[in-house]
């Protein structure tokens, strides 16, 4: 149906459609980013694995997961016509959008940690890091936005110990020291002496 422009501001279009009554704006989905870390120190040299979520927070949808162009069709009819979430035909597969996460040392050192895609359906990413230096470093997840949304972003932070250290065998104490089995023998070898002693005497 046709619709008439009402109002502009923001960046937001507000339209009055005359097919169902209804007045829509039009413009950017807000969204929220957020990322974790562990809560207690990785050591140096160890894997972590750094989470979080990139949502939309448009008013009539707040909450749900941010997707691809590409599965926006699918996503807004799923979310608001009722229609199953893999498509009329079950062909579908919504797809997240891509967030970039950095590393930044407390000396300002950036590193890039790279590109991961969220998951179309529950909004979450999650990605590994390895880290090879000790220190504190702050995370932060970036979502730049595209047609359909707008930018959001998030940071946590993150303590790196030492490395860990590979455990000293434990070395078993003898169970009998060299001075006593030396005295044991000694006894031993008298005894024997003693024995054969009186074996003798006894066939005399």
């Amino acid at each position: 149906g046709s619709g008439t422009p009402a109002a502009i501001a923001d960046g937001y279009l507000v339209v009055s459609s005359s097919a169902d009554g209804y007045t829509y704006v039009i413009g950017k989905g807000q969204t929220e980013t957020t990322v974790t870390t562990p809560d207690v120190a990785v050591a140096k040299g160890s894997a972590m694995t750094i989470k979080g979520t990139v949502l939309d927070m448009s008013p009539a949808q707040a909450g749900t997961p941010c997707v691809s162009k590409d599965s926006m069709s699918t996503q807004m009819e799923y979310l608001h016509l009722q229609q199953p979430i893999g498509g009329l035909w079950g062909d579908e597969v919504i797809t997240g959008v891509p967030v970039t996460l950095t590393a930044i040392a407390s000396d300002g050192t950036c590193t890039d940690l790279g590109t991961t895609i969220t998951s179309g359906y529950y909004g979450s990413f999650g990605m590994s890091w390895t880290p090879q230096e000790e220190g504190t470093y702050e995370i932060v997840a970036s979502f730049a936005g595209d047609e359909s949304y707008g930018s959001s972003g998030a940071s946590a932070f993150v303590t790196v110990g030492p490395a860990a250290t590979a455990a000293s065998p434990i070395e078993q104490e003898p169970l009998l020291s060299t001075e006593l089995a030396i005295a044991l023998a000694v006894v031993a070898v008298a005894l024997i002496a003693v024995v054969g002693f009186l074996v003798l005497r006894k066939r005399k």
